[in-house]
């Protein structure tokens, strides 16, 4: 893949080589998205627009019992919220989806506000799932879920039923509240499963950063960074588009930029909205265009050894990154670039080592853990992740064919 320079405004534009294209390209189906500062205020408008009189919350439990914040959105709501869910657990196991759903039908819900991350809003989505197709026990949420066979052997069950509203309120930048796909773990076989349909998908999104003040900075930080990886992992995907390209590209630059402002004053409100804003974007598009390695491995460190989306993340970027690196052509030249390193003057591997190394900088410049031993992953641990990473079937389009066990622990290693 070779590099064309473009000339604007003294940028460099990567150009990848022209090829030809065909198919479908299937957008979100969700309404609107309200951001900025006091954003929040137009939640009622949305409910009422949607039919919502009577929504659960799904929270976490420290934004319900150590913040001030969900009184907030119940203010914001103006009595269209019935009752409040915050025992969700990280990753989202079976067993609390199945209690919010629960306290969902003996409430009459007839909507979702999701206010959080990744597990609330992976657990809202999982909610509709659970009432839609009537999941009531462990068990019943094997005939949904996603199975894949490597390489490309890909059952994804519709759901069979209505779906609620959802409204969802984000207060990290995973993104995953953009999508229309949520993973569930199953405590038995400490795996975490897919589960996909367009009827998940969002009315409405919330990017408020006023409620965003409250987040852990490593948490806000290291969610940034699974941005990131979703930037990079699409951008390198074997079924890239240009659309996501352009999209991640600049969400890549942005958030290089406004990761590191907030790092440096966690209550500036321009930053956080900018940050937010580039999350939404790195994952736009994202049903059309698989990822990687990177969240195939991430997926079950989360399940298996609960370590944050995140955190996950930066902790295999760069490995993932290294071991692909003879597979990309020039982008992570491109990523070089995007992360504000002038490549010129550099030979083609030394410009691509540059995009690898600005990844691991950024994750070192903020503070967050980069190795697995960091992040309390033992060796033993590696044969079984490698298997269940096997199963995702984001590994069939990392653009070096990942063809055994002993690939993925290769990789695993190296991060370690």
């Amino acid at each position: 893949m070779a590099i064309t320079k473009v000339w604007s405004r003294g940028a460099t534009m990567y150009q990848p080589p022209k090829r030809e294209l065909l198919g479908q390209f299937t957008m979100y189906p969700m309404d609107d998205v309200f951001y900025g500062p006091g954003s929040v205020s137009n939640l009622e408008a949305v409910l009422e627009a949607n039919d919502v009189r009577r929504a659960l919350l799904i929270t976490g439990t420290t934004l319900a019992t150590k913040t001030d914040l969900v009184d907030k959105v119940l203010a914001a709501s103006a009595g269209r919220i019935g009752g409040v869910f915050h025992e969700t657990v990280m990753h989202v196991h079976r067993g609390s989806v199945l209690s919010a759903a629960e306290m969902a039908r003996s409430m009459g819900a007839d909507g979702v506000v999701t206010f959080g991350g990744g597990t609330p809003n992976d657990t809202g989505k999982a909610v509709l799932l659970a009432l839609a197709d009537d999941i009531t026990d462990h068990d019943g949420f094997d005939t949904a879920r996603v199975k894949f066979e490597y390489p490309a052997t890909v059952e994804v069950p519709p759901i069979k039923g209505a779906c609620l509203p959802i409204v969802a309120i984000s207060t990290t930048l995973s993104g995953g509240e953009c999508t229309y796909f949520t993973g569930i773990t199953d405590d038995v076989r400490q795996v975490k499963d897919l589960y996909l349909d367009k009827k998940m998908t969002a009315k409405a999104l919330f990017l408020d950063p006023e409620l965003t003040l409250e987040t852990p900075g490593w948490l806000w930080l290291s969610s940034g960074l699974r941005a990131v990886d979703h930037c990079i992992e699409s951008m390198c995907s074997t079924n890239s588009h240009p659309y996501t390209d352009g999209l991640a590209a600049r969400a890549l630059a942005m958030l290089n930029q406004y990761l590191r402002e907030c790092k440096s004053d966690p209550q500036d409100l321009v930053a956080r909205t900018h940050a937010h804003i580039a999350s939404w974007m790195s994952i736009s598009g994202l049903a059309n265009v698989s990822l990687g390695l990177c969240h195939g491995i991430g997926h079950q460190l989360g399940a298996r050894c609960n370590v944050a989306h995140g955190v996950t993340s930066c902790v295999m970027m760069h490995p993932v990154m290294t071991w692909n690196k003879d597979h990309v052509g020039n982008r992570q030249t491109w990523i070089a670039e995007l992360m504000g390193v002038d490549t010129a003057g550099m030979g083609p591997e030394e410009a691509n080592a540059a995009g690898r190394d600005s990844v691991l900088g950024l994750v070192e410049d903020l503070g967050l853990p980069h190795r697995l031993r960091d992040v309390g992953v033992t060796e033993s641990a590696f044969p079984a992740i490698a298997a269940d990473a096997m199963q995702d079937l984001v590994v069939a389009t990392n653009p070096r064919p990942v063809t055994s066990v002993d690939d993925v622990i290769e990789v695993l290693h190296d991060a370690y």
